[in-house]
């Protein structure tokens, strides 16, 4: 049979039936000659309840571990399928959370290892509950946890995988299972350090799970199930925060389209999307197995089963090609702050680029953008990197001049392999924006051209997407 990944998230496994949906997925899959792995998360809002038991634990006197226990073990009943019951190994998984619950709280005491441990425990309650309704419709499976599969380095918090040793695991733990036609439920989210402790994947870590199995396996296919249809043409609150918060720019651009699922994007393409935050139901983290296992993701709404949604994959060219220059999306970001920076001319422009990034590589600052002008370095960043970016930047031996720049930013871009070599595109593009009242701060375009971006004034973005969007769209 076939292998695939599908990946089912928190947001969709919320109730009896979103299971019971989940298994009749698995069911069509497997009468069509196709043999899935199932990768979940905890059920909606599960981590959210731990995280705020382990705070309970901590900081509150009169908190009782075994009563949160006892109220999450009755959720999860709940989600059963009816006239089935809990069977001894999902009991299991409620006596290990209050063990380590009560732990906690008797010892006033949590290491990063031991948090890791505890709030992943959400994702192997939902695999029980999957693997409950899969054995109530006849289906053989089998539950495997994340910290069995992937290896990842120290960082118990915010670990990255390690693919070469994670591959190995996968093919010791999971071909076994495959061979037999079993389906493996994999509880996503949380992985095993090389020294052996428990670690979490962070945000977007069952996203990342699910596409380093496929990588790890060779397998070419995955599917994210989503509420959502897929990946839009523009985020479908832009649309609704402009009627509501800026009805004068509304009042020009009445008959906004509405938002439309792309059918397909390359990786280079969902790469400005995902990093930008505005698309949520993928995590950018799943590219980088993507494009070295040459595997395509497709994201897919739970219910339609009609609907294609939109597929990730691997080629650049435009597919969609009507001979009309438009992009297949415009993205953006508001809120960033600036820094300036100019070293001395001693070092070439590498060493300096070397110099700069790692520097603040190393203080943790988020670089949103960043524009060059000779020797000179711009960059925006969220306010709350702004001071370190600054601190890591003066300590530097090259260092001339660093300021921040003034004013709040925003960023939006513009993306599609449609726009290129399109003549007089950019022309149009920044035409539309100079009518509107747009000043155009930075300007920034790869030699693929299939993405262009955009620094402005944060109180332009509105009007510059609405411009945009209009002009494209309609």
């Amino acid at each position: 049979m076939e292998i695939e990944v599908i990946k089912l998230g928190g947001s969709i496994l919320q109730s009896v039936e979103a299971f019971g949906r989940a298994a009749e997925i698995v069911q069509k899959e497997m009468a069509q000659g196709r043999l899935p792995i199932c990768v979940v998360s905890a059920m909606k809002g599960v981590t959210d309840q731990i995280i705020g038991a382990l705070n309970g634990c901590l900081n509150e006197p009169g908190y009782d571990p075994k009563i949160f226990v006892v109220d999450l073990f009755e959720r999860h009943l709940i989600a059963l399928p009816p006239g089935v019951e809990a069977d001894e190994a999902m009991e299991t998984e409620f006596e290990k959370l209050l063990h380590v619950l009560s732990y906690i709280k008797s010892s006033g005491e949590l290491a990063d290892s031991v948090y890791a441990y505890a709030v992943s425990r959400g994702e192997n309650l939902s695999s029980r509950v999957l693997s409950l309704h899969l054995e109530n419709a006849k289906v053989e499976n089998r539950c495997i946890y994340g910290e069995d599969l992937m290896v990842t380095d120290e960082h118990n918090k915010e670990a990255a995988v390690i693919l070469d040793e994670t591959r190995i695991r996968l093919q010791l733990n999971l071909n076994p299972v495959l061979e037999k036609g079993i389906v493996p439920i994999i509880a996503g989210f949380a992985g095993r350090s090389e020294s052996g402790k428990v670690t979490i994947l962070g945000r977007g870590g069952t996203d990342d799970t699910a596409v380093n199995i496929a990588y790890g396996l060779g397998v070419r296919r995955t599917i994210k199930y989503v509420m959502e249809e897929g990946i839009m043409s523009i985020d479908p609150k832009f649309i609704r925060e402009l009627r509501e918060e800026n009805p004068d720019i509304m009042a020009q651009f009445y008959d906004l389209p509405e938002p439309k699922i792309i059918p397909y994007l390359s990786y280079v393409e969902a790469s400005e999307l995902l990093r930008e935050g505005r698309t949520k139901v993928v995590h950018y983290k799943v590219l980088d197995p993507l494009m070295k296992g040459n595997i395509e993701l497709q994201i897919k709404n739970y219910y339609d089963e009609e609907s294609e949604g939109t597929i990730i994959g691997k080629v650049e060219e435009a597919i969609y090609i009507d001979n009309e220059s438009r992009p297949k999306a415009i993205s953006y970001q508001r809120g960033l702050v600036g820094v300036r920076f100019l070293p001395s001319q001693s070092i070439t422009p590498t060493e300096v680029y070397g110099e700069v990034f790692s520097a603040l590589s190393k203080r943790g600052v988020d670089v949103r953008y960043v524009s060059t002008s000779g020797y000179q370095l711009s960059f925006l960043m969220p306010k709350e990197d702004q001071k370190r970016a600054i601190d890591a930047l003066k300590k530097l031996d090259i260092a001339l001049e660093v300021a921040p720049l003034k004013g709040v930013k925003g960023t939006f871009s513009v993306v599609g392999s449609e726009m290129r070599g399109m003549k007089g595109f950019f022309s149009r593009l920044t035409g539309t924006l100079a009518r509107h009242g747009v000043n155009i701060e930075q300007a920034t375009q790869p030699n693929t051209e299939n993405i262009i971006r955009f620094s402005i004034d944060d109180n332009d973005i509105p009007m510059a997407v609405a411009a945009v969007y209009n002009e494209f769209f309609k």
